[in-house]
């Protein structure tokens, strides 16, 4: 089975799409494991959100399209491998991952689907919103009390 038609990257979110092209974008055969979506590179590519862009990257790692093969940090950005290829090494630039002869494939193995994380803005007004749908009933207060 292909990789375009596999359950795991049919489910994928159009944000997660657009981030495996973009990433695509950077691959030149010989560069997987050094894949970066910082959001310098990823503003030059139309995205309009830091935190699409890294929710996006949190769904294709979910999905074993992409792992991560450097952590980021302060001014670091993290790097990505994507798993249908090896990762390559390159001399003066070490990754957290070593390189590999052959790719992982990972991506075959089919997962649950993602759920995405709500903010605490949202959580907050659905709260809300579930108070005021519930209308309090005269016979309700007069047990309350």
């Amino acid at each position: 089975m292909t990789l375009l038609r596999h359950p795991n990257y049919t489910r994928l979110s159009p944000y997660a799409h657009k981030l495996v092209q973009d990433l695509a974008r950077q691959y030149s055969g010989f560069n997987n494991g050094y894949l970066c979506a910082s959001w310098a590179l990823m503003q030059d590519a139309h995205w309009k959100s830091e935190n699409t862009v890294r929710k996006a990257a949190k769904e294709l790692e979910h999905y074993h399209i992409i792992e991560r093969t450097k952590q980021g940090g302060r001014n670091q950005p993290n790097l990505y491998a994507f798993t249908w290829r090896r990762i390559d090494y390159k001399k003066d630039r070490p990754l957290d991952r070593s390189a590999t002869a052959k790719p992982s494939d990972s991506w075959k193995n089919e997962r649950p689907d993602y759920v995405r994380s709500t903010g605490k803005r949202k959580t907050a007004k659905v709260k809300s919103e579930e108070l005021v749908q519930r209308p309090v009933l005269l016979r309700d207060a007069k047990e309350a009390a």
